[in-house]
This record gives C-alpha cells, structure tokens and sequence, in this order.
C-alpha cells in the first residue's frame, strides 16, 4: 500500500533510506558517508523540506512498516523544460527489491506531479547503478544526453526524463 506521507512515517522512511543507499551503494560512494548516514537527521531535514512546501513524500507501507518511499516536488534545474516535476529519490529496502514496491512508488509519483499540473517528470541516477537504471527504463524514462557529478566521490550521474500525459495511469 502506498499513501501520502504522515509526519510519523518519517523516521520508517529514512532508516529506509539508510537501508537501501547501503544496499545499493557500497563499494560505489565512499563508505564513511555510508556508515555515517543518520535517519533522525534525514527525517527531520524532510520535515523541513515538507512544511516549507519543496516537496512531497509518497511511502509504501506492509505490516504496519515503511519500507520505501518516493520524494517529488518542481524541478530544481532552471533549465529544464516547462512543467517538469522531479522524482527526487525512490528508495525501497533491500529486503523487497523485485517485489512491486518500487514500481507502486514511482506511480504514485508520477500520478503527484501530473496532478501538479506537470506534463514531465525528470531524475537523476549514478551511471554505475545499473540496476536503478533497468528498472526506470522498464517503466518507461528515457536516458538523456544530460550528465552531472555526484558531490558524493563526484560519480557521474545521467538525467532520464519520462512524459506523464497518458502514461503512469494507475
């Protein structure tokens, strides 16, 4: 099940979040950031970002248990086209990679931002994670020409973009 996240769903998110960037990310970015990463943090500094109105965050809920979540709001880079909305993150413990949860995240997303009144939706993932890779090209994003560094161990990052109009129907 996914729904609109309530403030006490923040903490679940970000040991979440913890749970999956360590999954996915080591040996890829540098391990002292992994072990330093602090749910009580991240969950506060979404708090913040939610009451100020920059974004909105989506969970998937199973036994009374966050294990994912999806973060959108405007896109952050001038430059992009007009009414584009950004996926943030999308980050799904480890345990139920391959299980749905994801592709139920990235619904809800996507169905947020064309309900923003967005007719794209952008993100960006590190090159190296191909398995992220797969999965958002299954669902139908595009890898654009658009490449950035990560500030973390500056990797490189690809920018793929997806339209929203009659697609992601739920």
């Amino acid at each position: 099940m996914t729904r609109p996240a309530r403030p006490d769903d923040l903490p679940g998110a970000a040991e979440a979040r913890v749970a999956s960037w360590r999954g996915a990310f080591t040996g890829l970015i540098p391990q002292d950031f992994l072990d330093a990463m602090d749910p009580a943090a991240i969950a506060a500094s979404w708090a913040d970002s939610i009451a100020a109105g920059r974004s909105r965050i989506h969970v998937a809920v199973q036994d009374d248990q966050v294990i994912g979540y999806a973060g959108v709001g405007p896109e952050r880079d001038p430059q992009a086209p007009p009414h584009t909305g950004e996926l943030y993150a999308l980050f799904v413990r480890p345990e139920h990679w391959g299980a749905g949860a994801g592709r139920a995240l990235t619904d809800v997303a996507c169905a947020d931002l064309r309900a923003a009144g967005c007719t794209n939706v952008q993100l960006w993932v590190l090159e190296a994670n191909t398995r992220a890779r797969t999965f958002y090209t299954r669902y139908g994003f595009s890898e654009t020409l658009d490449r950035t560094y990560s500030s973390l161990g500056n990797l490189p990052e690809i920018r793929l973009i997806a339209p929203l109009e009659g697609r992601f129907r739920r």
